[in-house]
């Protein structure tokens, strides 16, 4: 029997998950490891596997050796494996690397906000987005890097994912987890319609960020409507909450990478939620199947509505707008905190100064952080 093949791009903390959950899965793929550090993904998949065997699971896995900078090659790669999906887990600076700035400077370079960060966040997915474009090969792609900003970027240009991972996609389950708990009801009970952006996400849980981003909730127990029983602002706050503080909630986000993996795979669609569909901005309700995404909005907001309600939220996460060109234009604090900061005086980038400026960021922010750490 033929195995759906899956080809996953880079072995950081949420690839390292998803390689781990997916071999332990009794629903069979071929999975294909690209890591331009192939000994360290030889290792990780060493670990899953052997961890497979305790369940009775011998699951196929291979490792292939990958430089995203080499498009071409990339291209060759995926035309190679002709996978059914990919999974971009590449980045090249993680979002947490701040954290271990003193707590001072840490929480006022926080506050320009994640979408400050832009160029290091979207750069590498913009190179698998051209790479699959170039291979000529239809696969689904699911973007796990800043998906809520970086899947409008490509969109713009015609490189859209299928698809992100987490965030709204973190929130709504903790929503309907901490409803169920309130009422006392087994969690199956309650629905969740939630519009939301990443900017919900980060403000319980990192300093500097601006509360008051726009959001859409829905929320019925059976087939009540129960949504005016609760505060939805403290409700929203409360179930971010509900997760523990640092780097646990990537397991869940790898959780979501493969619920929204299997869905590509499955004709029957699957109703979830997810950022970043077809190049929107922000996160939504959605159906997911292998004939790709639909948007799956209750009857009291449209998609228009709902796109307007998550290009309003991106404000606060640092990004004032991005252009038709895929030109993103960044908020003035956002610019003025990176300037002032870091000396990375950037109001704005094109998708082609991508790769310039996230290298120019990265170089000044490892000179800045050599003035704490060191």
């Amino acid at each position: 029997m033929k195995h759906p093949k899956i080809l996953l791009v880079g072995t950081g903390n949420v690839g390292c998950h998803i390689i781990e959950l997916l071999a332990r899965d009794p629903r069979p793929v071929e999975l294909f490891v690209a890591d331009i550090d192939a000994a360290k993904a030889e290792r990780q998949l060493n670990n899953a596997v052997i961890g497979a065997a305790h369940h009775g699971l011998h699951p196929i896995f291979h490792v292939r050796e990958i430089d995203l900078n080499h498009i071409k090659q990339t291209a060759e790669l995926i035309r190679d494996i002709n996978p059914d999906v990919v999974i971009n887990c590449a980045v090249m600076h993680t979002w947490h690397l701040i954290r271990r700035l003193p707590d001072d400077i840490y929480a006022r370079l926080s506050s320009a906000t994640l979408g400050a960060w832009l160029p290091v966040q979207l750069l590498l997915a913009y190179k698998v987005a051209q790479a699959i474009q170039l291979s000529g090969v239809n696969s689904h792609y699911i973007n796990t890097s800043l998906s809520d900003l970086t899947n409008p970027v490509l969109g713009k240009i015609g490189l859209a994912p299928t698809i992100g991972v987490g965030n709204v996609d973190l929130i709504a389950p903790a929503i309907q987890t901490l409803v169920a708990q309130k009422l006392e009801v087994n969690r199956s009970e309650i629905s969740v319609s939630l519009v939301a952006h990443h900017q919900h996400w980060v403000v319980p849980r990192e300093a500097g960020y601006s509360a008051g981003a726009p959001y859409f909730l829905k929320l019925t127990h059976k087939n009540e409507v129960i949504t005016d029983q609760f505060d939805t602002d403290v409700l929203m706050h409360d179930a971010v909450k509900l997760y523990p503080p640092g780097l646990d909630f990537t397991l869940v986000t790898a959780s979501s990478a493969i619920k929204n993996l299997f869905a590509l795979l499955s004709n029957e669609p699957v109703a979830t939620h997810a950022p970043g569909p077809k190049g929107l901005p922000g996160g939504y309700p959605v159906q997911i199947s292998s004939a790709g995404v639909e948007m799956n909005l209750p009857a009291e907001i449209t998609e228009a509505e709902a796109v307007k309600l998550n290009e309003s939220s991106q404000k606060l996460d640092g990004i004032e707008t991005i252009h038709d060109d895929g030109t993103v234009v960044f908020s003035e604090i956002a610019t003025s905190i990176m300037k002032d900061m870091l000396g990375f005086d950037c109001p704005r980038f094109s998708p082609e100064e991508c790769e310039s400026r996230a290298k120019e960021l990265i170089t000044l922010y490892r000179t800045f952080e050599g003035n704490y750490l060191n």
